[in-house]
This record gives C-alpha cells, structure tokens and sequence, in this order.
C-alpha cells in the first residue's frame, strides 16, 4: 500500500482500508492505530489531510468521501497480522477447542498462533498465565476494552 512508508514516518500504523465505488463517488474508510501512544483525534486529521488530496488526485473527476477512524474499542480482528498490531491488549475470542470464550492481554503472535497472558476462560474459574491459542481454532476475536482489567467480566 503506497500510504503505509508515509504514514509510518507519521508514527501511524495503517490497520486496515476499505473501498467502495458506487457510481461516480467512491467511499474510503481508513482505521490506524499510532505506533507508541493511543491514537486521537489529531491523528486522524493529520491522516485525512495527508491522504485525501492523493486519492482526489487519483480520482479523477470522481467524488470520494474519506472516512479515517480509530479501531475501536471491540475491533474484530480480521486477520493474523491484526494480532501483531494489538499487542499489548486486551483480546476476547471464541476457541473451537475450548468451545468458550476466553480473553487475554495479546503477548506475542506469529503465522500459527497467538500468546495471551492473564488469561481467563469464561463461564470457568480458570485463570492462566499465558495461553498459547492456535488460529486454527479461533472463530472469532475482538479486542476486548476494560475500564477495570483485573475484573475480567464478573
């Protein structure tokens, strides 16, 4: 993607960009993280004005609507490589193997698996230290925001 190097030295991660073209107006929504600090308001503006007269450029005579958010506070992750990006925190997923839910601060992940520590399988008192969860059992995964993080829902 030629706006990740540009946004990299902005000290922005791209995590994810959508298009849809519907006639003569093209919808682009752009979500980033920032590398070291929570991502805020500013940074989306200085995405947005950085990114959109590019794409207008590239547009032609088409209309684009912009959209650049946050990920949000429960994110479903979409793919293996978003695991990498949350590392640090908190995560909620469905194991297969388990058939439970269970939520961990996301350690480390490579191309087979994901590390969660403090983690804790629902609807059970178990609680882990780490947890090692292999993608091929994972339905789903959202990241998981607590006000409290020691409460692990109860």
């Amino acid at each position: 993607m030629e706006y990740e190097p540009l946004l990299r030295d902005m000290g922005i991660i791209l995590v994810d960009i959508n298009r849809i073209d519907r006639g003569k107006t093209v919808s682009v929504s752009i979500i980033i993280k920032a590398a070291e600090q929570e991502v805020s308001v500013d940074h989306c503006a200085q995405v947005y004005r950085l990114v959109y007269p590019r794409m207008e450029l590239q547009l032609g005579e088409r209309d684009l609507q912009l959209e650049v958010s946050t990920p949000g506070l429960q994110r479903t992750l979409k793919d293996v490589y978003e695991f990498s990006l949350f590392r640090g925190k908190r995560v909620r997923l469905y194991d297969t193997s388990k058939e439970a839910w269970v939520s961990g601060i996301i350690e480390t992940s490579d191309e087979h698996s994901v590390t969660l520590s403090h983690a804790y399988i629902e609807d059970t008192t178990e609680m882990q230290e780490t947890q090692v969860v292999e993608f091929a059992v994972i339905q789903k995964a959202k990241l998981d925001y607590r006000w409290e993080d020691n409460s692990h829902g109860n």
